[in-house]
């Protein structure tokens, strides 16, 4: 969906710090400072937590990392993505203070980006007390086995319906944004954003002629059949869990995050 963004009277901008790197750290400069004194705004910035006790009207994100915690937050706040993200429209760091002029003065675009929600469980019945794990992704969702070139068999369903099952060192499902990225190195099909689908594809199969999907996002199954070397569940990058012949990994649509574009900037 796109629709433009009207702004508020006196904004206030939160700059999320960079999670991981310095490299993606947002530097709050007299130019940014300005462009927010005259749209009688405030700046707020640290981690995400402290921003948003805030109550920022946008938030500003430098990095793929930071812009997945924000996703993962789940907050309704929209976002001005900064740096070179691929899959997602972002500012160039040089042009931030042009960019959240035009957001200020309501030029801004809204794009409303996917965001899964992921669930790891167990299968095994009453035999094993292990809590579910619940995660979202803006971006992708992976199942890989631990050791390089150590073969296991995942299966795929689509809303109980068994779709495929095959040998490989792993599977990733990602969004329109994700297919751009990790996927397209397995080669996952390329999503339009306006798209409502995950691209699904195996990495590194036993057979080499493989299919890959286009599925819609909500209800998902992933499973390991048999393995022959652990597996982790890694979720915008982030490891989170073990998956094993004793559980399941369910995908589904969670919500959106809606960004700010300035397509004239």
């Amino acid at each position: 969906m796109h629709a433009a963004w009207d702004g508020d009277d006196s904004p206030v901008v939160g700059v999320v710090d960079a999670e991981t790197a310095a490299i993606d750290a947002i530097e709050i400069d007299t130019a940014l400072e300005s462009v927010v004194a005259d749209a009688d705004g405030t700046i707020t910035s640290g981690t995400l937590e402290t921003v948003l006790a805030a109550e920022p009207s946008v938030l500003v994100t430098g990095g793929e990392a930071t812009l997945s915690a924000v996703a993962r937050a789940g907050v309704d706040t929209p976002v001005v993505p900064v740096g070179p993200l691929t899959g997602i429209e972002s500012v160039d760091r040089r042009r931030l203070p042009a960019a959240l002029e035009a957001v200020l003065d309501g030029r801004a675009v809204r794009r409303e980006c996917p965001v899964l929600g992921v669930t790891l469980e167990s299968t095994a019945g009453d035999e094993r007390d292990v809590p579910a794990i619940s995660e979202r992704a803006l971006f992708d969702v992976t199942l890989i086995t631990d050791e390089p070139a150590r073969i296991s068999e995942y299966s795929l369903r689509d809303r109980e319906t068994d779709i495929a099952t095959f040998r490989a060192d792993g599977v990733v499902a990602a969004t329109p944004a994700g297919s751009h990225g990790y996927a397209s190195a397995v080669d996952a099909p390329h999503l339009s954003p306006s798209v409502d689908a995950v691209a699904v594809a195996p990495i590194g199969p036993f057979v080499t002629q493989t299919r890959q999907w286009v599925l819609p996002t909500d209800a998902l199954t992933f499973a390991v059949e048999r393995e022959e070397s652990d597996a982790s569940l890694v979720v915008d990058g982030r490891s989170v869990g073990a998956v094993t012949v004793d559980s399941q990994v369910s995908v589904s649509l969670a919500d959106s995050l809606t960004m700010l574009a300035v397509p004239d900037v």
